[in-house]
């Protein structure tokens, strides 16, 4: 007993240039266990912080930049430090990763081994920092959002899966969480959504776009021209429902309101 208080309380004294050599000779299989107490002991957790930034950036000499690509909890299993995760970090790759680099990466950039982020209240929270994230990073106004969030934009940031899960691949749904009823959905850059939509929803959008974008009433149709339609993404509208012609569009607009 007194012998292993001893090893633990020079565990314990360790300095961080000692911590770092254990660790190298423990990735490098030279010695088949760690000192008794290393992890469980008072600087257990900085002894973990240490481990895994040596882990990373010089033994497995990732770039910080490409860890949410090449990490993943298998990395700590084939390196024999996954106790790590299970001492400290609810068996989490991503809360080891984020207590290293503490804001550097979300947890969504992270392809592999991130199941069930996306579950119950605490995954549509997620859900709704992610789609923010999006619009803050790429400097976005307002009126930029429905022309420039598009599903390719989502796979680019890795957020894929989260779309198809929670959104049903919708960019309009997902930004409709974000901002209740700001926006319309034929705004967005959705090829397929004239082919189901109904002539109601036609009508629906040419009043949106003659009174609500344009300012216009019945009396003032004139001045509604092609390039209006085409300004508010509203063509394919008219291919599919009006033959092309914005004039039927108007008239069909006249009549039902």
């Amino acid at each position: 007993m007194i012998q292993k208080e001893h090893k633990q309380q020079r565990t314990v004294e360790l300095t961080e240039e000692e911590v770092r050599r254990l660790i190298k000779l423990k990735l490098e299989k030279k010695i088949a266990q760690l000192p008794y107490g290393f992890w469980r002991c008072k600087n257990g957790k900085e002894h973990a912080k240490i481990a895994i930034k040596y882990l990373i950036e010089e033994h497995l000499k990732i770039a910080v930049v490409d860890i949410p690509k090449k990490i993943s909890g298998k990395t700590f299993h084939e390196t024999g430090l996954f106790r790590i995760l299970v001492e400290f970090y609810d068996s989490s790759y991503f809360k080891a990763i984020d207590n290293v680099y503490p804001g550097r990466f979300k947890p969504w950039e992270f392809a592999k081994g991130m199941t069930g982020i996306w579950d119950g209240e605490a995954g549509k929270k997620r859900a709704l920092e992610a789609i923010t994230y999006i619009i803050k990073d790429m400097n976005l106004s307002q009126e930029e959002i429905p022309k420039r969030v598009t599903y390719q934009a989502f796979i680019d940031y890795g957020l894929g899966g989260m779309l198809q899960t929670l959104f049903n691949s919708s960019p309009y749904l997902a930004i409709n969480a974000l901002f209740p009823g700001k926006y319309k959905p034929w705004e967005f850059s959705v090829k397929k959504f004239w082919r189901t939509a109904s002539l109601e929803t036609a009508r629906e959008a040419t009043k949106w776009l003659v009174k609500e974008k344009l300012g216009l009433d019945k009396s003032q149709l004139k001045q509604v021209m092609r390039k209006h339609f085409l300004q508010y993404n509203l063509g394919l509208m008219l291919k599919h429902f009006y033959n092309n012609s914005y004039k039927l569009a108007l008239e069909d607009f006249r009549n039902r309101f």
